[in-house]
C-alpha cells in the first residue's frame, strides 16, 4: 500500500489542477475525504476543484470548505486539469461523470480512493481497500505518510469514519478505524461536534417523512426483508428533500427484529428514479449482491441502487411501475 500512497502523493505534486470528485447525494465520508484532500492540496498552492452533481446537505456544512462542494459544469469545457481524484465511488455512474470522464481528450491521470468491494477499479491509479472501515480512513493513511494531518483535515476524515461506522457501532467498525480515530481526536478534530451535525440531525421535516417510512414498514414475501417505501409525494407534503432519507436505513437495522434479516428504504426523490438503500448485521448475508442485480453495489453490510421507475403506496406495501411502459 505504501508504494501506492507515494504513487499518488507523487501525482498530486506533478499536478497543477486537481478536480476532486465525490459520488452523488454526498454523506460524511465522500465528501470528508475529498476535502481532507482539498486542504492538503491547497496546502501545496495548487488549484482543486470539489466536484459533485449535488452540493452537500445541510449538516454537512459545518465542515471548512463544504460548501465549495456542487456541480461546477464548466470544468469539463475548460478541462485544463491534468489530475481527476474520485473518492468513496465504486464506479464512475455513482457519480454521474462516466460521460464525462469518456469525452474527455487531453491528458490528464485519473486516481480511484475507495473501500468497496464492487470497486471496478477504473482509475489509472487504483487505491481500492475493502477492508478499510471508510474512504477517510484510506485518506488518512495517505496524507499521514506524508504527516500533512492538520486539524481542518483531521476534522474531515473523522466526520468520514463517523457516519460510515455510526458512531463506531456497526459492522465496519475495526480496530484500526477506532485507533485512527484517537489520532484524529489527538490533531483537534471535535467528535462532539461532527456526531451532533451528522448523527444527530434531525429537523422537524426529517421526523415528519421518518414517521411515514416507519408506519409502512412490513416483511416483504418475496425477499423476507423489512421494507419500507418514501414517495415524491411524502416529501413534499413532509417539506423534506432526499437528504431528510439519510440514516433511515442505519436506524431500521438496529431493529431486533431486522437481526437475521435485511431492511431495505425504496425513496422516489425524483421524478422517474427510485433509489434502495439496503443494510443487514445478519454475517451470512451480502446485500450487495442484491445490489448488483439492480446495477448498485457497495458493502457486503451496506449497499444501495437506483433504478428506473414510478413508486407507489399501497395498503399492503407499494408497487413499482417501469417508466417504460
Amino acid at each position: 500500500m505504501k508504494s501506492i500512497y507515494a504513487e499518488i502523493l507523487s501525482a498530486i505534486d506533478a499536478a497543477q489542477s486537481v478536480i476532486l470528485i465525490s459520488h452523488k447525494q454526498p454523506d460524511g465520508d465522500t465528501a470528508g475525504s475529498a476535502l481532507a484532500l482539498a486542504h492538503y492540496i491547497e496546502m501545496l498552492g495548487k488549484r482543486y476543484t470539489l466536484y459533485c452533481t449535488d452540493p452537500v446537505g445541510p449538516y454537512l456544512e459545518f465542515l471548512p470548505k463544504a460548501k465549495e462542494i456542487g456541480p461546477h459544469d464548466d470544468i469539463w469545457e475548460a478541462a485544463d486539469f491534468d489530475l481527476v481524484i474520485v473518492v468513496d465511488t465504486g464506479d464512475l455512474r455513482h457519480a454521474k461523470v462516466d460521460d464525462k470522464i469518456a469525452s474527455l481528450t487531453h491528458n490528464y491521470t485519473l486516481i480511484n480512493i475507495d473501500h468497496h468491494h464492487t470497486n471496478s477499479n477504473y482509475g489509472d491509479i487504483n487505491l481500492v481497500d475493502a477492508e478499510a472501515s471508510s474512504a477517510c480512513e484510506i485518506v488518512y493513511h495517505v496524507l499521514d505518510s506524508r504527516r500533512a494531518i492538520t486539524k481542518d483535515i483531521a476534522n474531515c476524515l473523522l466526520t468520514g469514519l463517523t457516519t460510515d461506522t455510526g458512531s463506531f457501532s456497526n459492522l465496519a467498525t475495526t480496530a484500526s478505524a477506532v485507533q485512527i480515530a484517537s489520532k484524529l481526536l489527538s490533531y483537534g478534530a471535535s467528535l462532539p461536534q461532527i456526531s451532533r451535525n451528522t448523527l444527530h440531525y434531525r429537523p422537524l421535516n426529517t421526523l415528519n417523512l421518518w414517521g411515514r417510512a416507519l408506519q409502512r414498514l412490513h416483511e416483504d414475501p418475496e425477499t423476507g426483508m423489512i421494507v419500507t417505501a418514501l414517495t415524491m409525494k411524502d416529501l413534499e407534503e413532509c417539506g423534506a428533500d432526499g437528504d431528510a432519507t439519510s440514516g433511515i436505513s442505519n436506524f431500521l437495522n438496529e431493529l431486533e427484529q431486522a437481526a437475521d434479516k435485511a431492511i431495505m428504504v425504496l425513496t422516489q426523490s425524483e421524478p422517474g428514479l427510485i433509489k434502495g438503500s439496503i443494510r443487514t448485521t445478519n454475517p451470512l448475508i451480502d446485500v450487495s449482491e442484491f445490489a448488483k442485480l439492480y446495477g448498485g453495489g457497495g458493502h457486503k453490510k451496506a449497499a444501495g441502487f437506483t433504478t428506473e421507475g414510478i413508486l407507489e403506496i399501497t395498503p399492503h406495501g407499494y408497487t413499482i411501475t417501469p417508466t417504460n411502459n
